[in-house]
């Protein structure tokens, strides 16, 4: 995965790029310097190594359970001169999170959802910051489009149709997950736990037809990933339009039509950690 990871990670950055210059504002004026970053659940070390250097002076400490994907982040800032900043740290979830330490920002993307408590670890996140350190969260946005709504293969409704089984696929997941605890909205989580959210935003990377060939590479892993993963769920038109989709050699797969475009979103959430004792962080 370490490969997909990295191209969908490119090819989203623009949401990074922004959502940290909007943090590097907001510690501006509340008068924080940041020397410290968390990248919790760093995968392949983009994002750890764009935060680096969007915050010149903190050290960044991507932290991960995968050692491969450690060793991927570790060689991606020693090609961007960035090793001397950032780190590496191995890290079992949920129950090793104490032992990153204190930080000033936490950035935490698509890991959250894999926490069978979700609202338990917002409370030990912000135990690791100090009043006015900020978290930024980032969960799933708005359903993948990248075809026409009347796009052949298939019936009309193919993607509200994967958006449905993704969305009954993470619900699947989430009842399975050790600890697993009914969750309430993350601006509600965010408050409970001690937070002052002052970011709630759908932020979108679009790239429109003709698709560049990392577009089209990010488009079918994701393709390929969905059949794998919740194919069964699928009635057997969605099912065979989605075989054609990922099939490199059929006129209507992703690689060769000129229709596909991409409209990929994550939801993100900054938050600063209101005044009150650390034994939030249980």
């Amino acid at each position: 995965m370490a490969a997909q990871l990295t191209l969908e990670a490119e090819v989203l950055l623009p949401y990074v790029t922004e959502t940290a210059r909007s943090v590097a504002e907001m510690c501006r004026q509340d008068g924080i310097t940041v020397r410290r970053i968390l990248d919790v659940g760093s995968g392949p070390g983009v994002a750890a190594c764009e935060l680096a250097q969007r915050f010149p002076s903190a050290e960044v400490v991507a932290a991960d359970g995968s050692e491969a994907l450690l060793a991927a982040a570790a060689a991606r800032a020693e090609s961007m001169g960035l090793s001397h900043r950032v780190s590496t740290r191995h890290v079992d979830l949920p129950d090793g999170i104490g032992s990153l330490g204190r930080a000033d920002v936490i950035w935490m993307a698509m890991v959250l959802h894999h926490i069978g408590d979700e609202a338990a670890m917002l409370r030990r996140l912000r135990g690791m910051l100090d009043p006015g350190g900020i978290l930024v969260l980032v969960e799933h946005g708005d359903p993948l489009r990248f075809l026409p709504d009347d796009a052949a293969p298939g019936p009309p409704g193919l993607t509200a149709q994967l958006a449905a089984a993704d969305t009954a696929w993470l619900a699947d997941l989430r009842e399975g997950l050790p600890g697993a605890t009914p969750s309430a909205g993350y601006p509600a989580m965010l408050q409970a736990a001690g937070f002052e959210p002052a970011v709630d935003h759908v932020a979108h990377v679009r790239l429109a037809s003709p698709l560049p060939a990392e577009g089209r590479r990010l488009l079918l892993g994701r393709l390929q990933r969905m059949r794998e993963i919740f194919g069964a769920r699928l009635n057997g038109p969605d099912r065979d339009a989605l075989d054609v989709l990922v099939d490199d050699d059929h006129p209507l797969g992703i690689m060769h039509r000129p229709d596909a475009f991409l409209d990929a979103s994550r939801h993100v959430y900054v938050a600063r950690a209101t005044e009150g004792p650390d034994a939030l962080g249980l």
